[in-house]
């Protein structure tokens, strides 16, 4: 005879479960890091540089800007990840 199994509705979950709050944080960081992707490459394309290898030269002001703002958001989300923030 099968075993039923238990209902998993979303009624009897708590929207504050441990597992939905860090969906939530990871969705949250997400869209940050996508956010600040997108700013770069904005900053990239009104800069002129249309998104691929600018050749052997150095990189411009721009894109030393964007690889900034990257690493920082980095930063703060591995900070945030091990509690530090």
């Amino acid at each position: 005879m099968p075993v039923p199994m238990p209902s998993n509705s979303s009624s009897e979950k708590s929207d504050h479960s441990p597992s939905n709050t860090t969906t939530q944080q990871s969705s949250a960081a997400a869209q940050a890091i996508q956010d600040i992707g997108r700013s770069a490459n904005e900053a990239l394309a009104s800069a002129g540089i249309g998104g691929g290898q600018q050749g052997q030269g150095e990189k411009s002001e721009a894109e030393k800007e964007a690889e900034r703002r990257y690493e920082e958001a980095m930063e703060d989300e591995y900070a945030k990840r091990e509690g530090g923030a």
